[in-house]
């Protein structure tokens, strides 16, 4: 009987438990992109930040403002003869206080996801931007578990 009833809570801690990053009170936030796909279609990055853009101007959150966090996309490549394999990360970065004695300021990172691609090149910009959509995603995703 303990089992089952310990398998019950920990089940509805898992179903119903806050993410494990915190996007709480984010109301402004620039953007960075770093691309190392030297192959990369620059039309392509103008199309993730117009994504990045409008996710963050759906859920009300200013861009271009001074002293904000900073949600990056860092665009990896590695190649192989016939594929290329695309690592994808997005993350939010700022300087929060921590709880340690004196309370210093550090750079953290307040959410983080990735998604690893494989593309065969030819749908490399197409790969890419559906995966800054599952991306994208999560980070809104979160930020609306946050905002409850």
């Amino acid at each position: 009987m303990i089992r089952f009833v310990s398998l019950i809570l920990f089940s509805s801690i898992y179903l119903y438990g806050a993410g494990f990053w915190t996007l709480s009170n984010i109301t402004k936030a620039n953007i960075y992109i770093s691309n190392n796909i030297a192959s990369l279609n620059p039309d392509t990055l103008k199309a993730i930040k117009q994504k990045m853009l409008a996710m963050l101007k759906k859920e009300n959150i200013k861009t271009e403002q001074q002293d904000s966090p900073i949600l990056i996309v860092n665009l990896q490549e590695i190649e192989n003869d016939e594929n290329h394999y695309i690592y994808i990360r997005l993350s939010l970065g700022e300087q929060v206080k921590t709880f340690r004695e004196n309370k210093p300021n550090t750079f953290a990172y307040t959410f983080d996801s990735s998604d690893f691609i494989e593309t065969d090149g030819d749908d490399m910009a197409t790969d890419i931007l559906e995966s800054m959509d599952y991306l994208l995603s999560e980070f809104q995703e979160q930020y609306k578990d946050d905002l409850e």
